[in-house]
């Protein structure tokens, strides 16, 4: 039933017939948009009940509005508001009442005081590329975005419409135990999970559940970072965990990234010239270039943390899909120290749109961060986070890793055969052992960032090594994703950049 009721007060005397003063007020709803194109009308017996007045006077006021375009009648199926209303034929007897449509204003009626700035900067992620040319579907092999439609949807309403009947109180606002902080049982089923698979001694009070590996990225920023305190980053890296980092006023310091991940003698020359508050890394599939970080690095950094008492934050952004050998175990797997803050996400696993990421540190940095968080979010997602926790449980989650990370692999080496035969010595693929995209050599003589525009406009996107540099410098390299494609979408998709090369290539 339709809450909707007209503004008009039929206690109010006037000389107007009753109909008129009816019809001028739903005109004006109509103008306002308060009913929408299409919308069903309450039935004159109902609107009549509910405003308290004769129902001849809804029946005529409805007449009137219909006569003039405003509305419609479909007999039994009631009446409607007409699907258009052209500015030639709008209604003379109640045109005053357009007069009354609201638009949001231009211009705030306060003071609205300068704009808030981020520190450090902002940091634009836009490419700036032009849109594909209408009509072509868009394929989308930039980054390395997981494909939606491999998202186990159907289960993941069933668990949500099951624990919604078993558990009602989902509904409810979290225990002050929770919030801030994610539902305890998915901060215990999570940690003892991270320590069976990924060798992480936690327990649930090292865990916070947020909305995704970005909110986490910012609140670790937030907990650890003061206005000008210095902190390392890859050279080529993720550009959003930058502006968190930036946002809370860290001065960056870029560190050069090999085959081998981190060069982490650069990053003791950077110690040479002063202290440094945290690294940020993400050294199991390097953020673009999918390089691991080689196990002496690895130890050597945590030695320099040890040393010189500085937090490594480690990004391990899609740990599950590792497909030749055993993954690296996290830097956390080894940390006796309280040096790490270890953050994971499902983005990759499930689907982008479904927020959850966790960080695991110790308990003071999470209970600070936890006294971050809850002036801004008070509790995070109870049902979600409920439901994740219950496929955990049932192992639902970890068959679809294991399902998926197949699929994964076949599309792997599907890019990489398209790659060979239709780009050849142009562009040379590292065909790393795991990970959702391929870092790609290409030849110098190609300008790669044009190239990437006018595959774009061919209908498809690839993301130029440019976007990842720290300093935005043109590259001659490609970051080429094949997560979110089939095989015949990826052949697909290689045949239209290679059609887009520019004229000569």
């Amino acid at each position: 039933m339709s809450t909707w009721l007209p503004d008009i007060d039929f206690g109010e005397p006037g000389s107007t017939p009753g109909y008129v003063r009816l019809a001028r007020a739903v005109a004006s709803d109509l103008a306002r948009g308060r009913l929408g194109v299409g919308q069903r009308l309450p039935g004159s017996r109902s609107l009549a009940t509910r405003l308290g007045i004769a129902r001849n006077t809804v029946i005529a006021a409805y007449a009137e509005l219909e006569a003039e375009g405003w509305l419609r009648s479909e007999g039994a199926r009631g009446t409607f508001v007409a699907e258009r209303l052209d500015h030639h034929d709008r209604p003379r007897r109640f045109a005053p009442a357009l007069e009354t449509r609201a638009a949001v204003p231009r211009q705030t009626g306060f003071e609205l005081g300068p704009a808030p700035r981020l520190l450090g900067g902002a940091d634009s992620l836009s490419s700036g590329f032009a849109a594909p040319a209408p009509g072509r579907t868009l394929l989308r092999m930039g980054g390395g975005m997981p494909d939606p439609r491999l998202c186990p949807a159907e289960l993941i309403a069933r668990t949500m419409r099951r624990l919604l009947a078993r558990e009602p109180g989902l509904l409810d606002y979290a225990g002050d135990d929770e919030a801030g902080r994610g539902h305890p049982r998915l901060r215990s089923i999570l940690a003892r999970t991270l320590a069976e698979a990924r060798g992480l001694a936690c327990g649930p009070e090292h865990l916070l559940i947020g909305r995704g590996a970005q909110m986490c990225l910012w609140l670790t920023a937030a907990a650890l970072v003061r206005p000008g305190d210095r902190v390392a980053v890859e050279r080529w890296g993720y550009r959003p965990a930058w502006q968190a980092l930036r946002a809370h006023g860290a001065r960056l310091v870029p560190i050069g990234v090999d085959a081998r991940g981190l060069d982490v003698e650069q990053l003791e020359r950077a110690l040479e010239q002063g202290p440094l508050r945290a690294v940020y890394l993400t050294p199991h599939h390097q953020y673009p270039t999918t390089a691991a970080l080689a196990p002496a690095r690895r130890l050597r950094l945590l030695e320099l943390a040890r040393a010189h008492r500085f937090a490594i934050v480690e990004d391990d952004y899609d740990n599950e899909y590792h497909y030749e050998g055993r993954p690296l175990l996290p830097l956390a797997s080894v940390d006796r120290h309280g040096l790490v803050v270890y953050v994971g996400s499902m983005a990759k696993v499930l689907a982008p749109g479904l927020r959850l990421g966790w960080v695991v540190a110790p308990e003071p940095l999470i209970e600070r961060m936890v006294a971050l968080r809850r002036p801004l979010d008070r509790q995070g997602d109870r049902l979600g986070e409920r439901a994740f926790a219950e496929l955990l449980e049932e192992g639902e989650l970890q068959a679809h890793v294991r399902r998926t990370r197949r699929i994964m692999q076949a599309r792997r080496d599907a890019l990489v055969e398209a790659l060979d035969r239709e780009l050849g010595e142009l562009v040379v693929p590292r065909v790393a052992a795991g990970g959702l995209a391929l870092w790609a050599r290409v030849d110098p003589a190609i300008d790669v960032d044009a190239w990437a525009e006018r595959g774009l406009a061919a209908g498809v996107e690839v993301t130029p090594g440019r976007i990842y540099e720290f300093r935005r410098r043109p590259r001659s390299r490609l970051r080429i994703g094949f997560a979110r494609c089939d095989e015949a979408e990826l052949a697909l998709g290689v045949r239209r950049l290679a059609r887009a090369l520019p004229e000569g290539r």
